[in-house]
């Protein structure tokens, strides 16, 4: 499929300036595996140091670490298309200072994606996006980013791979209307980099419309920021989906991941993955990320469905976290929701979180478990958090997300056949119990970042995916400058 991205009647699959410091060679590219035309490939490297716009008129191919730095902007048209170089682990990094304005459309989403043929992609292909700002981390005002980066040779690398500091309103930038494709490769074992990777980015930033498309790791990790997002995809992730750590105190609304029953990592793949920091300290500001509208669409999909046993969690808050999560479904998941206070420094603080209130958890539809509903380490609060949640949510162990959207499981040539083969539909079936009851009541998702409706999940019955998301990128040539569908 060149353009639809799901549908059944609105369905969803579910997303030249130079400076003395950049490094662009235009001319032929040398990714071989890419085929096509190449006579409009410029190759990116090194540091881009002055505001800088790439046109749609060109393919760009990132050949290593590319730093945008010293507080230069990149911009980059609607509907070009950017391709990692997978020998050198090609990433693009925004460092702190420094900003990126991919503002793509509906029509001409930017893409950033494999620089292999098609046919030829898969989870891992090149690095990913990172954006790294000034905003607060738990972890202090200069930390590292993980994935392996490495800064120029001969430069001061907290001036390119760490973030961090003290401006809660720190502006990274706009990505709206974006798709991240194949990224995520290993640097080493357990270190790799995510589709899109946000340290302490700032709630000056804008983040809208992304999707992330078969990532080598997370989809979505924020270490510590302020930022905010709205309107995210993470599709046949590898490892977790919706990973906040060090601090991340942002609000994230309307976000579907739609998980691949064979398709998980080593290090356990959970929908929801969330830490104070790696020891479970009580260091501020605490990760409370708030999470609304939100649809994770585990690995089974029916009673005795099979799967991979790397899956875990639909939700596991651990290590003294203390996010929320309200108006959501999660389906088809071994375990639902699990408080877990196995590491931490203040004996059960992950549980105090909860029972305090600090981390609301209510008014979610947790279907299709496969073992346990509930789990709680702390075995003298267990039954007292699992009775509160029980009362403040709805479950449904043999009921599954199929009962809720028209068709939630299907894949195309990436990893559909058979009776899996198909567009899916992720906006509501006739009669869904997740098209009302959604509440915004609570202080936690009263502001006004939160957008009121009726449904509870990602997705009511408009498709806010249709048109610049895609279903099948593996067949897609990329080929030819601007043609993203």
């Amino acid at each position: 499929m060149k353009n639809q991205f799901i549908l059944l009647a609105l369905s969803v699959v579910l997303f030249s300036t130079s400076c003395k410091k950049n490094v662009i060679v235009e001319g032929p590219s040398t990714e071989t595996p890419g085929g096509g035309p190449t006579t409009n490939v410029v190759e990116i490297s090194g540091e881009i140091s002055a505001n800088t716009t790439w046109s749609a008129s060109k393919i760009y191919l990132l050949k290593g670490f590319v730093f945008v730095s010293n507080g230069a902007t990149l911009t980059i048209e609607p509907g070009t298309i950017i391709k990692g170089d997978k020998a050198t682990k090609g990433t693009l990094i925004i460092t702190r200072g420094s900003k990126i304005n991919a503002t793509g459309t509906v029509d001409k989403p930017i893409v950033f994606t494999s620089a292999l043929a098609s046919g030829a992609r898969s989870q891992g292909d090149w690095g990913g996006v990172i954006l790294l700002g000034k905003a607060p981390v738990n972890q202090g005002t200069d930390v590292k980013i993980e994935g392996g980066l490495v800064q120029p040779t001969g430069k001061d690398e907290k001036l390119y791979i760490y973030y961090g500091g003290t401006d809660a309103a720190d502006n990274s930038g706009t990505m709206k209307y974006v798709r991240i494709e194949y990224g995520g490769i290993a640097y080493s074992v357990d270190n790799e980099i995510n589709g899109l990777t946000m340290g302490g980015v700032g709630n000056g930033t804008t983040l809208d419309y992304i999707q992330i498309y078969r990532s080598g790791d997370d989809a979505f990790e924020w270490f510590g920021g302020t930022v905010n997002a709205k309107h995210l995809l993470a599709i046949g992730t590898w490892d977790d989906d919706f990973d906040t750590d060090f601090g991340y105190a942002g609000n994230v609304q309307f976000a579907l991941a739609q998980r691949v029953s064979t398709v998980a990592d080593q290090s356990q793949s959970n929908g929801f993955e969330s830490d104070n920091n790696a020891t479970g300290t009580d260091q501020t500001p605490k990760t409370s990320a708030v999470f609304s509208n939100v649809t994770v669409l585990g690995p089974i999909k029916a009673n005795g469905g099979s799967f991979n046993a790397n899956f875990y969690h639909g939700a596991q808050i651990r290590r003294n976290s203390s996010i929320s999560i309200l108006n959501s479904v999660i389906s088809g998941f071994p375990i639902g929701l699990y408080i877990d206070d196995t590491k931490v420094v203040t004996a059960n603080s992950t549980s105090a979180n909860f029972t305090s209130g600090n981390m609301v958890i209510a008014n979610n539809l947790v279907y299709g478990t496969k073992t346990t509903e509930v789990s709680v380490s702390n075995a003298a609060a267990a039954a007292a958090i699992e009775a509160k949640l029980r009362l403040d949510n709805t479950f449904a162990q043999t009921t599954f997300a199929s009962a809720l959207y028209t068709s939630p499981y299907l894949y195309f040539s990436d990893f559909g056949s058979g009776t899996t083969l198909g567009t899916a539909g992720f906006t509501l079936a006739a009669n869904s119990v997740a098209a009302t009851g959604a509440a915004f009541t609570n202080a936690k998702v009263s502001g006004s970042f939160f957008t009121q409706v009726a449904y509870k999940g990602a997705f009511g019955s408009e498709n806010w995916a249709s048109g610049w998301a895609e279903v099948d990128a593996q067949t897609l040539a990329y080929t030819t400058p601007g043609a993203v569908k």
